[in-house]
């Protein structure tokens, strides 16, 4: 089982630049009637390193992101191997890891190492998680600046269950953290949703290792195919999406799953209500102000939206997927895959070594 990786060429072609630096979620300009899409951070292009402000910043694949309770974003560049900070104050820098270097190492933060850092998410209390898939770990930047492995071991790949470090992943991708200090992880090639408890004790939530397929039920007895996406509401409740299943299930806090969109393996595109729309090869989820769910629907180029009365619609793409185009929506994206909708009704996606907003002419505010 392999799901591809979407990892961008260094050769690439540069198709177009906007240069829009952060002044702060209330001072976003408000889209045009039909709504925009613009370059937020880094350059549409090739698969790049450098530090600076908004404009100047250059990503390799980034990947999935988070935002605090201060607006600064985080962002997992995967290909350059380091997690990054698009600071209040409208700077690009390194959270932790050192470029390209791809092995694990633990230790202060700007000494750490980084396989492939893939998603992050950030707890109440400023500590970051990382989903380290290509070293099958969860690793912890604490508020001290130090690296260390919540679960997992470093670059040793199975399944169980168990105190932190004895646990085992077989790539783990999203993640959520919720006001409890608990983490869930897609683990996604073990095709189960895990649970890190505030006492980093392992378990599993939903789905069975090494029973792949789709079917809704209670813990153990529900199957998933590579789940990749994952987010929380206010009620705890997780959002899952299935890269080989093509649909977006949902998960209580006591491990019953039921099919939230979408069409069980059958891939494809549509708009409709939630049972009806197709969605391929989903990838990254989050929550916008107005309950809104937005998918970053990868195979099929464009970025969704599942209201919070069930309607799927699209905010951003066309399908066309051979480029990225800003300018009046719908735009065009290439293999888009984190999203993170902001308190201001605007989406942030990465694609082609960029991260772009979406601002829809209808901004998804509370």
């Amino acid at each position: 089982m392999q799901r591809r990786h979407f990892i961008q060429s260094a050769g690439a072609l540069a198709l177009g630049m906007g240069l829009f630096p952060w002044t702060g979620d209330a001072a976003f300009a408000m889209p045009n009637a039909a709504g925009t899409l613009e370059v937020f951070a880094g350059a549409i292009g090739p698969g790049l390193y450098q530090s600076g402000d908004f404009s100047q910043a250059r990503f390799h694949d980034p990947r999935g992101m988070t935002r605090d309770a201060q607006g600064n974003i985080f962002v997992a560049d995967y290909v350059n191997s380091v997690v990054r900070k698009l600071g209040t104050d409208g700077r690009v820098s390194i959270v932790a890891g050192q470029v390209e270097q791809r092995d694990a190492r633990n230790g202060p933060a700007l000494q750490a190492h980084f396989y492939s850092p893939e998603c992050v998410a950030v707890a109440a209390d400023g500590t970051l998680f990382v989903s380290d898939s290509g070293s099958n770990t969860v690793r912890r930047i604490s508020r001290d600046g130090r690296v260390s492995t919540l679960a997992g071991k470093l670059e040793v790949e199975g399944f169980a269950d168990g105190p932190g470090q004895q646990a085992r992943f077989n790539h783990p991708v999203g993640l959520g953290v919720n006001a409890q200090g608990v983490v869930y992880v897609a683990d996604a090639y073990n095709s189960t949703v895990r649970r890190i408890g505030a006492d980093g004790v392992v378990s599993t939530l939903a789905g069975s290792p090494g029973a792949t397929g789709w079917r809704d039920g209670h813990g153990a007895q529900a199957r998933f195919n590579t789940p990749v996406g994952l987010t929380l509401d206010a009620q705890d409740q997780i959002y899952v999406s299935e890269y080989f299943n093509n649909v977006i299930r949902k998960i209580t806090p006591d491990g019953t799953v039921t099919t939230f969109a979408g069409q069980p393996g059958k891939g494809g595109f549509a708009d409709g209500k939630a049972d009806e729309a197709l969605f391929l090869h989903p990838q990254m989820l989050s929550f916008a102000p107005d309950g809104s769910l937005i998918v970053a629907d990868t195979g099929n180029n464009r970025v969704r939206r599942i209201s919070p009365q069930g309607e799927v619609s699209t905010l951003a793409g066309t399908g066309a997927g051979e480029t990225v185009t800003p300018g009046t929506l719908p735009a065009e994206l290439h293999l888009p895959y984190g999203v993170l909708a902001l308190a201001d009704g605007s989406v942030l996606v990465t694609g082609l070594n960029a991260i772009l907003r979406i601002q829809p002419a209808k901004l998804l505010k509370a």
